[in-house]
C-alpha cells in the first residue's frame, strides 16, 4: 500500500515535467495572408512563430480549401530579436511558366563590435496546377544571392534583395 501513493507522485511529476518540456515547442499562429494563384484568394499562407529550447523561430505553410502543405523554417538564434516574414508575394510570369511563390524572411543583428544590420532569406518555390498541391524549392536559381546581410561588418556591406519588388525584377531578368 505504500508503494501507491510513491507510484502516484512520480505519475504526477512526469506528467508536470512532460507537459512543461513540451511547452517549450509550441506554436502560435501569428498571420494569414490571402494569396491569388491562380484566381483570387485561393490559397492562404500560414506564418506560426513557435518557441524552443534556443529561442523563437517561424514555421510556414501554404493552403488552399483541400490541404495544407509545411513549406519550411526559418531561424536566426544569434540575432537579436525575434526572426520575422517581411512579404510573402506570387510572382507570375508573362509566359507559361508555373508561377512562384516569393517569402522574404530577416532577423535583426545588433549592439555588437562585430556586426550590426539585418540578415534577410529568399525563398522560391514553383507553385504546380491548381488541381495538386505540389511545391518544389527553387531558390537555387537565386544562387548566392539567397541570402544576404545589410549593416555594418568591418565596413558597410549592402543587400540588394530587401523588397519584394527588388526579387521580382531580379526574376524579370533571370527566371
Amino acid at each position: 500500500m505504500k508503494e501507491n501513493p510513491l507510484i502516484m507522485l512520480f505519475i504526477f511529476a512526469s506528467m508536470v515535467y512532460s507537459q512543461e518540456s513540451l511547452a517549450k515547442n509550441q506554436c502560435s499562429i501569428k498571420e494569414v495572408i490571402n494569396l491569388s494563384v491562380f484566381k483570387k484568394n485561393d490559397y492562404k499562407f500560414y506564418n506560426y512563430i513557435c518557441d524552443s529550447d534556443s529561442g523563437l523561430y517561424l514555421k510556414s505553410y501554404i493552403g488552399s480549401q483541400k490541404n495544407k502543405v509545411f513549406l519550411g523554417e526559418y531561424s536566426d538564434f544569434a540575432a537579436k530579436e525575434s526572426p520575422e516574414l517581411l512579404a510573402v508575394s506570387i510572382y507570375k510570369t508573362k509566359t507559361k511558366k508555373p508561377p512562384l511563390l516569393i517569402t522574404l524572411n530577416s532577423a535583426s543583428y545588433c549592439c555588437t563590435p562585430q556586426m550590426e544590420g539585418r540578415m534577410y532569406q529568399v525563398n522560391l518555390y514553383q507553385m504546380s496546377t491548381p488541381n495538386s498541391m505540389i511545391l518544389k524549392n527553387i531558390t537555387n536559381i537565386f544562387g548566392a544571392n539567397a541570402e544576404g546581410f545589410d549593416g555594418k561588418v568591418e565596413g558597410r556591406v549592402h543587400y540588394n534583395y530587401k523588397t519584394i519588388a527588388e526579387i521580382k525584377k531580379w526574376l524579370d531578368r533571370n527566371y
